[in-house]
């Protein structure tokens, strides 16, 4: 065994135990070096390798933290633990355990580019004079060329590389839009579900507000305005734009779950409908790509790229560079969109038979909500207090809302098996009539 592996299979086995989970910070080079008694040279390799596969990912100026992946290590070496287990040994809860899932958001293994995407890291880990600096405070400028490249392409918005702020996921890119916003400190969410949105401005001064169109900031996902993928109208997008312009007020238009847009004509930004006048883009790979993959991206507001330069320094860049090299070259060839056409074509089949299954078996007291975007579902069963009967049918699903006339769930067959659909939604059919 190389050196090196010793310090990947360290922190491997570290995952698995659940010692390291999901978001923890690892030790630091000199830490590791001290515990495993290895060189430092080995040290970084390990660490190296680990982010190549995808189990680590690091923050410039901070450290290397766990990734999502930790999770599926973690579920795995539990799994294999129960099937040794002796067969005299007590049980020590009667709480049934969900076989099925229609609960987690989340991707079909089907659609995973993981062994492609590990290529193009491990061919950006080589590049090693550009990874001896550090990351350009707004991003790496080819990477700023290549979604402006992106979005002129599959979202029709004409801006430059300048306009384009990168960052690891949307806190960091709000923190940095707040900072550049003038007049009165408050905004409006679609939800309340938008928490970590919502949490960023509350620290920041503002007051946060639901559905309130009269807030100077309107934060709006044209593409997503239900649980079940309800998408923004052409009509209510005039409407408010004309509104921010009337008013001088700013949108945050979250392009969340556009790329997976079904059964619609593709409807426009609203950035490229204004031209970028008050409105901000927000745009993210994490979803189309892979959810550990932390990169987005902010598309300024034309007026306000020049109080963004006049303050870039202020602002250290937050996604890894070697995430953001592989991520160019990746979109230079082409695989990003041949992903999403890959996986649209999957998920729009599997949708449709999600949906034709649910009405075969709620077809009575129930009614059945199917946006036009995403993977997820709303079944509305007329009856009160079904929580106990959910929770007993072996079927994980998120239950909305509980009156004392309905229960409203929300379905997601983003990464149940469609061999398995049906025996999952028949299962929570008849735990229902118990």
């Amino acid at each position: 065994m190389k050196v090196y592996e010793k310090v990947y299979n360290y922190y491997i086995e570290e995952m698995k135990k659940g010692s390291l989970k999901n978001g923890d910070k690892i030790p630091s080079l000199r830490e590791t070096e001290r515990i495993l008694d290895v060189s430092r040279t080995s040290v970084e390799t390990g660490y190296m390798q680990l982010a190549a596969d995808g189990y680590i990912y690091s923050v410039e100026k901070v450290g290397f933290f766990v990734s999502e992946m930790a999770e599926q290590l973690s579920a795995i070496n539990k799994s294999s633990q129960k099937q040794f287990k002796e067969p005299f040994e007590k049980k020590k809860s009667t709480k049934p355990v969900a076989k099925y899932d229609l609960a987690t958001i989340g991707e079909d293994k089907r659609s995973s580019c993981l062994d492609l995407w590990r290529r193009y890291m491990k061919s950006a880990l080589r590049q090693e004079e550009r990874l001896l600096t550090y990351a350009k405070n707004q991003g790496e400028d080819d990477l700023r060329e290549e979604i402006a490249s992106y979005v002129r392409k599959n979202r029709n918005i004409i801006c430059s590389p300048e306009d384009i702020v990168i960052g690891a996921g949307f806190q960091s890119l709000l923190i940095i839009l707040m900072g550049l916003i003038d007049g009165e400190k408050s905004i409006s969410f679609p939800t309340r579900n938008f928490s970590d949105g919502a949490a960023v401005f509350s620290n920041g001064g503002y007051e946060v507000r639901y559905r309130n169109k009269e807030s100077h900031v309107i934060y709006v996902t044209p593409s997503y305005m239900t649980k079940w993928g309800e998408i923004m109208t052409m009509k209510r997008r005039r409407e408010l734009i004309e509104h921010a312009q009337k008013n001088d007020h700013l949108i945050i238009e979250d392009d969340y779950q556009n790329e997976f847009v079904f059964s619609s004509k593709p409807t426009p930004s609203l950035y490229a409908m204004t031209g970028g006048d008050r409105v901000a883009f927000l745009g993210s790979f994490s979803r189309i790509l892979l959810p550990s993959v932390r990169i987005s991206f902010l598309i300024l507001p034309k007026e306000y790229r020049d109080r963004y330069l006049k303050n870039q320094n202020l602002y250290n860049q937050t996604a890894s560079k070697a995430e953001q090299i592989a991520l160019t070259q990746f979109l230079r060839d082409g695989h990003l969109n041949r992903h999403i056409k890959k996986t649209s074509r999957l998920y729009e089949d599997k949708r449709i038979k999600f949906y034709n299954l649910l009405k075969k078996y709620f077809k009575d007291d129930s009614e059945i909500y199917m946006g036009n975007s995403g993977m997820e579902i709303g079944l509305v069963i007329h009856k009160p207090n079904l929580s106990a009967k959910i929770k007993d049918s072996g079927v994980e699903v998120h239950i909305v809302e509980e009156s004392k006339e309905s229960t409203t769930l929300l379905l997601s067959c983003g990464i149940i098996e469609e061999s398995e659909m049906e025996a999952a939604i028949k299962k929570l059919y008849i735990g229902l009539q118990k």
